[in-house]
């Protein structure tokens, strides 16, 4: 599938620096005619005819240009922008399309230099500073993925997505899949973001936030088997995500496979103590394999740090013969508003902070935490 940029064409209205024979001149109207109606193929041999007639007819070699990149010939582009470079004055949008032909070639720093002398002539010139950033950053994304992603931070999701289905058939990799799934998503399309997700992580299974989608999108559908095999995929892949950890924990409770959320939400209360909701979830795990003892202290510890639920079930009596269900709360599972998901509602808000504990207290609870995982995995 050919790949299109949105090319700003001054062409038509430029001045000419040098006055053209009016053969040449004959032949780059033809041309332009068949350009306008978007037959690039026919408009090439007339524009090769006009610069043979008359070699420093720059205008045609900028629309020869720009007919090549339409066609995805990015060298035979650059070929053509090569020769007015340094005899034609251009202006941002030239230059930015210059810039973009050196990103698809490959060629970053070229690409950066076009970018920068865009900037140069307007310096609010957004798109061409966005480029900047992304080159500078040296992010690991697909270079043919800028544009969409640039679309997404605008939240132009349907015309983000557009641009992907427009990247070259050789640019397509995991990365271009991750992203239509995060289009689709925020079109409300989960079904069809699902299954983009799922090309990425068939295309590299090492795509953690692919899985962490996936995850998040199977819960929301209480796909909960689907929805652990992903989360704790990603939790591996990603072993620094505190949240992940969570996830896959949370989703381990909800499948009924309560060994595994002790051990997830084990490992998150050590970078996260005060995890008020997660001491529940966890209490709520000891509960279901009968280990009240261990139950008990996670649940104080969260009622301790103004966990409602907590609190409540703790002003109700604790009764070793009452099961905690964390299944019947009402929280809601939610995503960020970025692209990563996560389960974790009550983490997240700034308004469920509740009270903070001492070091002393935060020691405690570690040891705490750390002493009922380990009984749990001997008892299990």
């Amino acid at each position: 599938m050919k790949r299109v940029f949105a090319l700003f064409l001054m062409i038509f209205c430029a001045t000419l620096t040098f006055a053209q024979s009016p053969e040449a001149w004959t032949a780059y109207e033809k041309a332009r005619y068949q350009y306008n109606a978007q037959n690039y193929d026919d408009a090439i041999p007339h524009l090769e005819e006009a610069v043979k007639l008359s070699p420093d007819f720059y205008n045609a070699y900028q629309m020869m240009a720009n007919a090549h990149h339409q066609l995805g010939n990015t060298k035979k582009a650059l070929v053509n922008y090569q020769k007015i470079i340094d005899k034609k004055d251009l202006d941002e949008k030239a230059w930015y399309n210059i810039g973009l032909l050196y990103v698809d070639d490959k060629q970053e720093e070229k690409a950066l230099e076009a970018f920068k002398k865009a900037t140069e002539i307007n310096p609010n010139y957004q798109k061409a500073k966005f480029q900047i950033n992304l080159l500078e950053e040296g992010p690991a994304i697909n270079p043919a993925l800028r544009t969409a992603i640039h679309l997404y931070k605008q939240r132009k999701y349907q015309e983000g997505l557009d641009e992907t289905y427009n990247i070259k058939a050789d640019d397509i990799d995991a990365d271009v899949y991750y992203w239509r799934g995060n289009f689709l998503k925020k079109l409300n399309k989960k079904t069809e973001a699902i299954e983009q997700y799922m090309e990425a992580v068939k295309w590299n299974d090492n795509h953690g936030e692919a899985h962490a989608q996936l995850g998040v999108l199977h819960f929301r559908k209480k796909n909960y088997e689907e929805a652990y095999t992903y989360l704790a995929k990603a939790s591996d892949l990603n072993p620094d995500d505190q949240e992940l950890m969570h996830d896959a924990g949370t989703s381990a409770y909800y499948l009924g496979e309560y060994l595994q959320t002790i051990d997830w939400l084990t490992k998150y209360l050590k970078k996260n103590p005060e995890g008020r909701a997660a001491h529940y979830r966890l209490a709520a795990a000891y509960s279901e394999m009968d280990y009240e003892a261990l139950a008990y202290q996670h649940l104080q510890t969260s009622a301790d740090l103004g966990y409602p639920l907590a609190i409540q079930r703790m002003e109700e009596g604790f009764n070793e013969y009452k099961k905690i269900d964390y299944t019947s709360s009402t929280e809601r599972v939610t995503v960020t508003r970025g692209r990563k998901g996560t389960l974790n509602v009550d983490e997240q808000r700034p308004e469920a902070d509740g009270k903070k504990m001492t070091k002393k207290e935060l020691k405690a609870a570690r040891k705490r935490a750390k002493k009922a995982a380990k009984k749990a995995r001997k008892r299990g």
